[in-house]
This record gives structure tokens, C-alpha cells and sequence, in this order.
């Protein structure tokens, strides 16, 4: 069992560097397979194999993503290290150009920021967090509420961090939480992946199957 310690300086670390601390993603190597047919969410982040046509660049995920819609952020090198993960964030489109999130402890809390602060992910996963477009102004008018609330790992309010507040936008619309806590009570954005509806992945380079 891991100690009190450990997982408090785990914690600490990841406010520092991401949202929360992801496990299990140590390599990104997303390529394209046959088009045609559905994700298979649940086996998307092992297999890291995407039909032709939901492979796409980063913006033009980006910009294909619904309002509403959630997306998984990923990124290679010594940051994700550090997290302990590659996969450590999610955010929000909240209109076009737009997204609503809460960052990180330097980056500060809950805030709206373009959508090109993602251009350099190395890769964006967009879901379908059931938003329906009736639902958007009440999304909107709790992200406008919430706007400028702490930063805080593994918050449920009024402190948030990026998983914790993108479930608070689903309950104010009525929807359960897009991101699962998990066996330690974390709330791990990657985890929001295998239980929802992928539908674009964005990659900085487009590489073919085998």
C-alpha cells in the first residue's frame, strides 16, 4: 500500500506540471487504420490505432470538436514524465475559439482560454461528453459562475482541477461525471477516455498503419 507521503508528493508534483498524475500511456504513436466504423474508446490509448478519417491535425480536431464537447490533452517528453503520465489534461470547447478549463497550480484556476493553446499538444482526444446544444447555455452560464475559482488537485469545489471542474460543468447540466474517480479517489483525465465517445483524435503528424 503507498504511503500517506508518497501519494501527497505525487500530488504535489503533478499541481506543479499538469492536472493530476496518469499512469499506463508512455509512448505516443497514434497512426491510421482502415477508415470507416467507430473508436473503440476503451482500447484506443493501448492500441493507439485510429481510423483514417477520425485521424486528423490537432487544430482541425480542435476545430471539429463540438461546443460542449470534452477534449483529452496529451503531450510527449520530460513533462509528461514528470506527471507521471502523458495524457494529464482535459479541457472544454466552450464555443468557437474558446475553451473553459482549470489548467494548472502556476497557470491558475478555472479560466477561458483560445483553443490555440493547444497547438503544440502532441495529441488532442475529442469525446462526446453528452452535452446536447439545449444544454450549452446552462454549460456556459456555470463555467462564466465558476470563472476564477481555485486551483486545487482533486478538488470538488470551490477548489477545482481540470477533471474535477469539467465534472462540475456535467452536473450542472445534468449529466455524471466525464472523468471516473479511480481506486486511489484521483480523478485521472486519461481515464475520461476509455469510458466515453471518441470522435477525433488530432496529432501533430499523421502516420499510416501497418
Amino acid at each position: 500500500m503507498k504511503s500517506p507521503r508518497i501519494l501527497l508528493l505525487a500530488l504535489a508534483s503533478a499541481a506543479l506540471t499538469g492536472c493530476t498524475p496518469v499512469q499506463n500511456v508512455s509512448t505516443l504513436q497514434f497512426r491510421a487504420g482502415p477508415a470507416g466504423g467507430e473508436i473503440d474508446a476503451a482500447m484506443l490509448l493501448p492500441s493507439q490505432l485510429v481510423p483514417a478519417d477520425r485521424l486528423l491535425s490537432v487544430t482541425e480536431a480542435v476545430e471539429r470538436a463540438p461546443d460542449g464537447s470534452v477534449l483529452v490533452a496529451c503531450q510527449a517528453g520530460p513533462r509528461g514524465v514528470v506527471s507521471w503520465g502523458l495524457c494529464s489534461h482535459i479541457t472544454r470547447k466552450l464555443s468557437a475559439g474558446l475553451l473553459t478549463e482549470s489548467p494548472n497550480l502556476f497557470a491558475g484556476g478555472v479560466q477561458t482560454v483560445p483553443t490555440s493553446t493547444l497547438d503544440r499538444r502532441a495529441v488532442v482526444i475529442v469525446l462526446d461528453a453528452g452535452v446536447k446544444p439545449e444544454m450549452l447555455p446552462t454549460l456556459r452560464a456555470e463555467a462564466q459562475r465558476l470563472d476564477r475559482a481555485p486551483y486545487g488537485v482533486g478538488g470538488l469545489g470551490p477548489d477545482y482541477d481540470c477533471s474535477t471542474y469539467q465534472n462540475a460543468l456535467q452536473h450542472a447540466v445534468g449529466l455524471p461525471d466525464v472523468v471516473p474517480r479511480n481506486a486511489w479517489g484521483i480523478y485521472l483525465p486519461q481515464n475520461a477516455v476509455a469510458g466515453g465517445r471518441v470522435l477525433w483524435v488530432g496529432v501533430q503528424k499523421v502516420e499510416s498503419g501497418s
